[in-house]
């Protein structure tokens, strides 16, 4: 999912700072909703997410999928995210398109079974349901340069491109660094978007049984990222404006250049009209095949990245950051679910009033933006808890008296912290 512990938007000081001033400059305010819904916790949708890398050699064997299922069910768990194209680039389903995945770093694993098909048999056992996810733009693995793009040369010229330090004539290729999740894919190239669509069809057709699929990673990796002359041409078709100087969208001391607005909702319309082809695509298939997305819950700073995950209900003040059309690429009314990535250390506001970042104001404040366009679960990173048990207790409990159901992100750290106990807890105070 965000390789593990990398779920802070990577985005440079002075955008944060850019994006906390115009708040406070245009009078926005914060209102607190409690949003319970009719369901009580144990009938709402309590999910573990089953990431890819953590888990590569844990899951090498059917016992265990088997034992931790049952694992699951036992603790309260309805559904699974399983992470079947990751990152690096390759496949653990059944894919014609992509190479299988066997080796990752120093674990190899070769399977003779379906591991998704596996996983969908033993839910369906048990009476569980699984949600296929992907990383829709990660296809390498910087740090030892393994995945798909480093394979051929076909990929070549289709990957994000960096301006580190706004300087315009010097652009890095996400390929050659090693400091980043994965290296993602430009996604407003129609090739790279065909693609895509080419791989969200073949899940959604080999596999009719599962829920649903989920979008991870389905963004701009971040803030200085899309500088590459493909994108600039797509940016000045799309707005109708010409750059004679990359400065002209990110200043040389890093602001906000004249430009900035129209390029952030360009970026943004990107991210929105292909999660919209994506549902078009898994709705043509099977009707009730459901679409998730995972973003961060800090709506703030979502910008830099272009996920607007709000309603098109939802406007925001125009300003040097947003246009006043740029309401228009929340993509809340094309998906079903929003899994709403409340990972903060603090659980409660009151560890730290002055600050956005805690579980509590995230679900009690995503309404706000999001308007009932779509279902919005809880999601937690336990990994921020270690085995402080009220913690783990207290992000459940939060998640499903607020909103529509809970993930948990995610088993490895559940397993290594055996937080079990803790999360069993949480689900049964919410009931």
């Amino acid at each position: 999912m965000r390789q593990l512990f990398s779920v802070f938007l990577l985005v440079s000081n002075i955008f944060f700072a850019c994006s906390c001033n115009d708040d406070k400059n245009s009078g926005y305010k914060e209102e607190i909703i409690f949003k319970e819904t009719k369901e009580t916790g144990s009938t709402k949708p309590i999910q573990m997410w089953i990431d890819a890398h953590a888990n590569f050699s844990r899951f090498a064997r059917k016992e265990t999928i088997t034992s931790y299922m049952k694992k699951l069910k036992e603790t309260g768990f309805t559904e699974v995210y399983v992470d079947v194209k990751p990152g690096i680039g390759y496949a653990l389903y059944d894919s014609d398109i992509l190479p299988p995945l066997t080796k990752w770093d120093h674990e190899v694993v070769n399977r003779d079974w379906d591991y998704l098909g596996f996983w969908i048999e033993e839910a369906e056992r048990l009476d569980m349901k699984v949600i296929a996810s992907l990383s829709v733009m990660g296809y390498g693995y910087t740090r030892t340069k393994e995945g798909l793009i480093y394979d051929d040369s076909s990929w070549d010229g289709k990957t994000q491109v960096e301006m580190p330090d706004n300087n315009p004539d010097h652009l890095v290729d996400i390929r050659n660094q090693t400091g980043v999740d994965a290296a993602m894919l430009n996604p407003c190239l129609p090739e790279v978007q065909s693609f895509i669509l080419s791989i969200i069809e073949e899940i959604a057709t080999k596999y009719p049984k599962l829920k649903g699929i989920c979008l991870d990673y389905c963004r701009w990796y971040g803030g200085n990222y899309g500088f590459g002359d493909a994108t600039i041409h797509a940016f000045e078709t799309y707005s109708g404006l010409t750059v004679t100087n990359r400065n002209d969208i990110i200043t040389s001391t890093g602001g906000i250049g004249p430009l900035y607005s129209r390029w952030i909702e360009f970026r943004t319309m990107t991210i929105t009209q292909l999660i919209t082809d994506i549902r078009s695509k898994i709705k043509s298939i099977n009707p009730e095949m459901e679409l998730h997305v995972w973003s961060s819950a800090h709506w703030k700073s979502r910008y830099s990245v272009g996920q607007n995950w709000a309603s098109k209900d939802y406007k925001p003040t125009s300003s040097g950051i947003y246009t006043e059309t740029y309401h228009k690429t929340g993509f809340a009314d094309q998906i079903d679910v929003f899994s709403l990535g409340a990972y903060a250390e603090n659980v409660w506001k009151s560890e730290n009033p002055q600050s956005d970042w805690s579980v509590e104001n995230f679900v009690t404040t995503y309404y706000n933006y999001t308007k009932g366009d779509c279902r919005v679960y809880g999601s937690i990173g336990t990994y921020a808890y270690g085995n402080k048990a009220s913690a783990i207790s207290d992000a459940v409990y939060l998640c499903l008296k607020n909103t529509d159901g809970l993930m948990v992100f995610e088993i490895s750290h559940v397993i290594n912290n055996n937080q079990w106990n803790a999360i069993k807890e949480g689900i049964k105070r919410a009931n």
